[in-house]
C-alpha cells in the first residue's frame, strides 16, 4: 500500500476582511485541493501537524506549534511580507516596530523551507537577512477562473448593467476601478489627483481600513475621504464574491501603489479581461511582464497616468494593447501551470 503525503494548511490570513493575503490563502488551498488531491491528502485549517505543514500566516499560536510540526514532518512558511513592506501599511511606535520585525524574522527562520509570491523576496531575504536562497522557492499567486472571468453572456451583461445603475453611474462615461486597503502606500492621493484631472471618467475604490486607526496615514486619508472629487466613489469593503462584477464593470483597473508584491487584485482584473495600469515597481520584475501598462512616475507625478488612462479608455491601439495584455496575463497564470509548480514543491518537501 502506497502511503500518501499529507499537507496541513495553517492560516488566519482571512480573518481580516479586505486583505489580499487572505484571498491568496483561500485561492491556494482551493487550487491544491482541486488539483493535487490525486497525490496528497490536504487538510485546510488544520489543528494538528501533518507530513508537510504549510503555514500561511505568522500568528503566534502557529509559532508555538512549530516544534510539534517539525517532529511530525516538514514546515513550509508562506512569505507574503517582510519588514520593509509592512512599515508603510501599519503605523507603530518605533520600539513596537522593532519587536514585530524581530518576531517576523524569528518566525521565518523557524521554518524548514519558505515559499514566496515574488522572486524579489528571495534576493531580499538572502542579501539583507542572511537566509539560504536554496531554502526559498517562488510560486506565483493564482485566482480561480470560476470566480473571476469575463461576463459576456446576456445574464452577465445584465448583472453589470444592474450594478452600474445601483451605483448611479453614467452609462456613457468610462469607469476606472482600484481595489485595496485605504493606505498611503496604495497611491490613494495620486488616485484622487488623477481623478481630478479626468472629470469625465468615473473612479471607484473598493476597500477600507483593514487595520483601523493604526493604518499608516489614517487621519490624512479620512480627511481626504470627506472631500472627494465629484467623480470619485469610495465603496468600502466589497465581498469577494461580488468582486468579479466590479472587475467586469470597470474599463480599466488602476493600481498606483508605491509598494506591491504580486497583488491578487491584478490577477483578478486580468482574469476578468480588464486592462491593468500600475506604477512601475521593482517588485513587478519577473511577474508582470507586459501584461499590464507599467508607468514610471514619482509621487504626485500624475501626468503619465493621465496620459496612459486616456489611451486605454479610448478606442485605438493603446486600448487593444492593454486588453491583449490582460488576456495573455490571465492565460499565463493559469490553473495547470501554477498547480504544477505546487506539485513539484510539495514533492521536494515530502518525507523520504
Amino acid at each position: 500500500m502506497v502511503t500518501r503525503t499529507s499537507i496541513h494548511a495553517f492560516s488566519k490570513a482571512d480573518s481580516v476582511q479586505g486583505q489580499g493575503v487572505g484571498s491568496a490563502y483561500l485561492e491556494q488551498v482551493a487550487l491544491i485541493t482541486a488539483e493535487l488531491s490525486d497525490e496528497f491528502d490536504i487538510v485546510d485549517r488544520a489543528r494538528r501537524p501533518g507530513d508537510i505543514n504549510h503555514v500561511h500566516s505568522i500568528n503566534p499560536e502557529f509559532l508555538a506549534r512549530v516544534p510539534r510540526m517539525r517532529r511530525r514532518g516538514t514546515t513550509l512558511g508562506h512569505v507574503h511580507f517582510i519588514p520593509e513592506t509592512v512599515h508603510d501599511s501599519i503605523s507603530l511606535p518605533r520600539p513596537a516596530r522593532a519587536v514585530f520585525d524581530a518576531y517576523m524574522m524569528r518566525f521565518y527562520r523557524s521554518m524548514d523551507h519558505l515559499v514566496t509570491v515574488n522572486p524579489w523576496f528571495i534576493r531580499k531575504l538572502a542579501g539583507d537577512y542572511g537566509f539560504d536562497p536554496s531554502r526559498i522557492s517562488f510560486v506565483p499567486n493564482f485566482v480561480s477562473e470560476q470566480d473571476f472571468h469575463p461576463l459576456r453572456d446576456e445574464a452577465g451583461l445584465t448583472a453589470v448593467r444592474e450594478l452600474r445603475a445601483q451605483l448611479g453611474l453614467d452609462a456613457h462615461r468610462p469607469v476606472v476601478l482600484c481595489a485595496g486597503q485605504l493606505q498611503v502606500r496604495k497611491g490613494f492621493f495620486d488616485f484622487l489627483e488623477v481623478a481630478r484631472a479626468l472629470p469625465d471618467v468615473q473612479f471607484l475604490w473598493a476597500g477600507g481600513f483593514s487595520f483601523g486607526r493604526i493604518t499608516a496615514g489614517h487621519a490624512r486619508i479620512q480627511e481626504a475621504a470627506e472631500n472627494l472629487p465629484g467623480n470619485v466613489r469610495l465603496l468600502g469593503m466589497v465581498p469577494r464574491e461580488r468582486m468579479n462584477l466590479f472587475m467586469n464593470l470597470a474599463d480599466c483597473f488602476f493600481l498606483p501603489s508605491f509598494e506591491e508584491l504580486f497583488p491578487m487584485t491584478i490577477l483578478e482584473a486580468m482574469a476578468a479581461g480588464t486592462p491593468v495600469l500600475v506604477r512601475e515597481l521593482v517588485y513587478y520584475e519577473g511577474v508582470l511582464g507586459d501584461y499590464a501598462e507599467r508607468i514610471e512616475a514619482e509621487a504626485g507625478q500624475i501626468e503619465p497616468f493621465v496620459e496612459a488612462l486616456t489611451g486605454i479608455l479610448s478606442p485605438g491601439a493603446a486600448q487593444e494593447r492593454a486588453r491583449d495584455g490582460a488576456r495573455r496575463g490571465a492565460a499565463f497564470y493559469d490553473r495547470a501551470s501554477v498547480a504544477g509548480q505546487w506539485r513539484g514543491l510539495y514533492r521536494s518537501l515530502a518525507p523520504r
